[in-house]
């Protein structure tokens, strides 16, 4: 398969099966924490360890159960099983015994073996029951929401990546499975710990790498040390299972300095990423490269502790509690990595709608709790009338109050979240309804005016309105007011105009999609309007009002001097720019300031002039253009929605908010916006 296939594969992936690659995962972990959870509990070790890839044997504790074995025995792995040999290796069922061999001063006797029991203190417990599982899903859902808010190919591989490292903090309760899958699950994950750091590395490249020369050498630099890691750990359980390919020596030595030399390969190409990263994208590169570089911090101690206990023994009281806590401390390092690498690529989303705009969780919560309560005190009521009448009569009434209560509870949900994230709308639209209930109470002209044209202005933010009446029927409409268009335009439309026949016909309003007909004299471009309302009296039809389309966006220049107004939706695609009149009442002089295949929206602009607008058009444009003030488009901030709104804020009005389909994101940007936003 060819690289672009790849790339197109994992593409549609991100794109079309993001939900389904998440759910799959959760579902494999899930079954994958079952396993280790069950385990966990059962895990014992034996308390010696074979020295070098020999033989012979060391006993880690004395504490602990050993049989007649001693430090420097020698055992015949010959005459066990596969299966035992590995089980004396990564552990067994706690009280297992097994027999071996032993030979010691060239004296050869048989002595049993048992596997201690787990650690049931009471550190040991809560960190087992509460502590793995806490970090185990946390880890999960915070990469599982990143792929989701973002599901790109870094964030799949930053998911993956996730997976394979929560399954090799859990491998040895993964050793208990039933042979061979144990053998082969360990060997695999052996191959997973230096694929990780690979794809560390290739993570954060890809996410804010530079191109340098130094780079090629630090990827061959970890790929043999990956190499060299995975050769050396596996070479001990190879040896030890299979009996075969074993390397003589300080194996010990060997595997915690090639975890060492490893990663500090891979946090050293890691601060050569973050040095690369420019002013705008310090901070959240700072974030991002800290969380993906705390589990290699913690790593990378444990294996020079590791090396310190193997040349000096084991023996140094400091070393043993260094090993001990980097082990218990590696789960709550990956989550708050997570945490890092979630708030650093979400850091320029100030805010996410689909969170707030909740209401299926809102709904949800309090109607889980409202029956919470309910069954509370249902089982209360049972308990103190022991399933008597009262109690039937009292679980009915408490039924039917909890059923009011939750049809106004989601009725006042519903009122405060429109009021809230909707205020605009809600006032327009209670604006309209106040003006339409209003018309039938009149006959002023004035009135109708104000409710029929200067209110929909208003409220909605149309850029032109105009009423027409017919003095009589058969009559030429007259144009008796209008707001954005000239006193010479369309002053009078004959009762035979193919608008006017339409509309006789339908008796319902038309929508002109912002296009003037050719066969009317409608004005057109910015004036063009976009629907026309009958207005009928006996089924006839005696006038009509034509509206514009809305505004999208309006913004002055920094002197004030000229304003800029977006046309789309209507056709073109044009935004206008007016120069403002000497005494500072009307814009005039309204030309074209940049025509674009896509739709701007929202605008606001700098202090030199440039012009910010929301945009949309696809996949290469959705996000932000910045015109000059000549209108030449001069940059874009790609998002992954469209954009229709953006401001300026902070303390020096140079971060950039940009209001999207369903997110909100802020950028540092190195422009100031004009005062006023």
């Amino acid at each position: 398969m060819s690289g672009g296939a790849v790339k197109s594969a994992v593409r549609f992936i991100c794109e079309r099966l993001s939900l389904a690659v998440v759910a799959i995962g959760t579902v494999f972990m899930a079954l994958v924490f079952v396993v280790v959870e069950y385990h966990s509990s059962h895990l014992g070790q034996y308390s010696v360890v074979l020295v070098n890839n020999t033989n012979r044997v060391q006993v880690v504790s004395a504490a602990t159960p050993h049989g007649e074995l001693q430090t420097g025995d020698s055992i015949d792995l010959q005459a066990l099983s596969p299966r035992q040999r590995f089980s004396l290796l990564r552990g067994a069922h706690a009280g297992t015994r097994l027999t071996l061999t032993a030979t010691r001063d060239g004296r050869t006797f048989v002595t049993t073996l048992p596997a201690g029991s787990p650690d049931y203190t009471r550190r040991a417990t809560l960190a087992r029951d509460v502590g793995v599982p806490v970090s185990f899903f946390l880890t999960l859902a915070l990469a599982s929401t990143l792929f989701l808010l973002r599901p790109r190919p870094i964030t799949l591989a930053f998911y993956a990546y996730t997976i394979l490292m929560l399954i090799k903090i859990n491998k040895a309760a993964l050793d208990l499975a039933v042979w061979p899958v144990n053998i082969a699950s360990d060997l695999a994950i052996q191959a997973v710990y230096p694929l990780t750091q690979l794809m560390i590395l290739i993570f954060a490249h890809r996410l804010y790498g530079r191109s340098g020369r130094a780079w090629p050498w630090f990827v061959a630099a970890a790929v043999v040390l990956s190499v060299a890691v995975f050769v050396a750990w596996v070479d001990p359980i190879v040896w030890t299972v299979f009996q075969k390919y074993g390397f003589p020596g300080p194996t010990n030595l060997f595997m915690s300095g090639s975890d060492a030399a490893l990663l500090m390969v891979v946090l050293a190409a890691l601060a050569y990423i973050a040095s690369g990263a420019t002013a705008l994208d310090r901070t959240r590169v700072t974030w991002v490269i800290s969380g993906i570089a705390l589990g290699p911090i913690l790593d990378l101690t444990w294996a020079a502790a590791n090396v310190c206990s193997t040349l000096i023994g084991n023996t140094s009281l400091p070393i043993l509690y260094v090993q001990s806590w980097t082990g218990a401390l590696l789960p709550w390092f990956n989550l708050i990595g997570s945490i890092f690498v979630l708030y650093g690529l979400l850091s320029e989303r100030a805010v996410d709608f689909r969170f707030a705009i909740g209401r299926a969780a809102v709904y949800g919560i309090i109607t889980a709790s409202l029956l919470l309560l309910f069954g509370t005190f249902e089982w209360v009521v049972e308990q103190i009338f022991e399933s008597t009448k009262p109690a039937i009569y009292i679980s009915l009434f408490a039924a039917l109050v909890i059923g009011f209560t939750l049809n106004a509870l989601h009725g006042r949900i519903e009122y405060f979240l429109n009021t809230f994230f909707f205020r605009d709308q809600r006032r327009s639209e209670e604006a309209l309804r106040r003006a339409s209930r209003a018309l039938a109470n009149t006959s002023s002209e004035k009135t109708l005016i104000e409710f029929l044209v200067d209110e929909p202005v208003r409220v909605l933010g149309l850029k032109s309105a105009a009423l027409f009446l017919a003095p009589a029927p058969g009559k030429p409409f007259e144009r008796m007011a209008e707001r954005g268009w000239s006193k010479t335009e369309s002053e009078r439309i004959d009762a035979e105009d193919p608008l006017i026949v339409e509309l006789r016909a339908d008796l319902m309003p038309i929508v002109l999609d912002g296009r003037p007909r050719a066969d009317t004299i409608l004005p057109g471009g910015a004036k063009a309007p976009s629907v026309v309302v009958p207005l009928l009296m006996r089924g006839s039809v005696f006038g009509f009002i034509l509206y514009g389309s809305r505004s999208n966006g309006m913004a002055f220049s920094p002197d004030e001097q000229r304003l800029y107004v977006v046309d789309t939706p209507a056709e073109p695609k044009t935004t206008h720019v007016y120069d403002i009149a000497s005494d500072g009442t009307k814009a005039v002089n309204g030309r074209v300031f940049f025509a674009t295949p896509g739709w701007a929206d929202g605008i606001r602009c700098d202090t030199e002039g440039n012009v910010w607008c929301g945009f949309s058009g696809g996949e290469q444009e959705d996000g932000v253009a910045v015109f000059a003030p000549d209108g030449k488009l001069i940059g874009r901030i790609l998002l992954p929605e469209r954009c229709a709104n953006v401001c300026f804020g902070g303390v020096k009005r140079n971060r950039l908010f940009m209001a999207a389909s369903q997110s909100v994101y802020a950028l540092y940007v190195e422009a100031q916006g004009a005062p006023g936003g």
